[in-house]
């Protein structure tokens, strides 16, 4: 599942989805099992939560020559363990999080506000995450998530070293929008062509990027949050 952000929020102001604001991604870790990977959720400040995998609505996972893989799904009593059945070069994944409505004491629920009573705001949140196992010629392809980070260099990222990514919404470069590692900071910022730059960290690379856009005239939400995770491994 996605959503075709620019037509359905077309008229609303967008805003900056600060890293600090922002408390929770998913993304795929690499199991002992031969093409194995575990869903991970959370993450702010280093904190995993168990999540309902109900929620993870769409994995894929293609091959070197952008052919669908099949993923075997064991959903668990708190989270989803991935095998697929060989081994694949990019995974995505789409995790719908919910409604979550926020009550004048702070506290939220998970439901959409005209069902919360005395209810002042609510946030719709989606995720979207990319794992590239293998940096081949699928790794500079296009998904078409509706939000998504895709690298421009055909070569494997090395640490130390400058990866370019473009910021691309329902296909389309944007400009503004933030990128970090892991949940904290701002590292860059995608220019008028959709266009950022990281400097590579050794080893496992975590990218986070999103947005906030208020939605208007909306009974059940007040904004809608999309963030996003691309992870890649880099050499030293």
């Amino acid at each position: 599942m996605s959503y075709p952000l620019r037509s359905l929020l077309a008229a609303t102001a967008l805003t900056l989805l600060s890293p600090l604001v922002s408390a929770h991604t998913v993304w795929l870790e690499s199991t002992d099992s031969a093409n194995g990977y575990a869903v991970r959720f959370g993450g702010h400040a280093g904190v995993l939560e168990d999540f309902p995998p109900a929620k993870l609505e769409q994995v894929s996972a293609i091959d070197a020559a952008g052919e669908p893989v099949a993923v075997a799904r064991e959903d668990l009593a708190a989270g989803v363990r991935l095998q697929t059945a060989e081994p694949a070069s990019v995974l995505t994944l789409y995790f719908n999080n919910g409604i979550w409505s926020r009550l004048p004491d702070g506290r939220s629920e998970n439901l959409p506000m005209d069902q919360v009573e005395g209810a002042e705001s609510a946030v719709n949140a989606v995720k979207y995450h990319k794992y590239i196992a293998r940096w081949d010629a699928q790794a500079t392809q296009p998904q078409g998530q509706a939000f998504e980070l895709l690298p421009l260099d055909a070569e494997a990222p090395a640490a130390g070293q400058p990866v370019r990514l473009k910021v691309l919404i329902d296909g389309q470069p944007a400009q503004g929008i933030a990128l970090a590692f892991g949940e904290e900071g701002g590292d860059a910022v995608s220019d008028a062509k959709g266009v950022a730059v990281l400097i590579a960290r050794s080893g496992v690379n975590r990218i986070w990027s999103g947005q906030r856009l208020a939605v208007a005239d909306n009974p059940a939400y007040t904004q809608l949050s999309t963030e996003y995770s691309l992870v890649f491994h880099a050499q030293d």
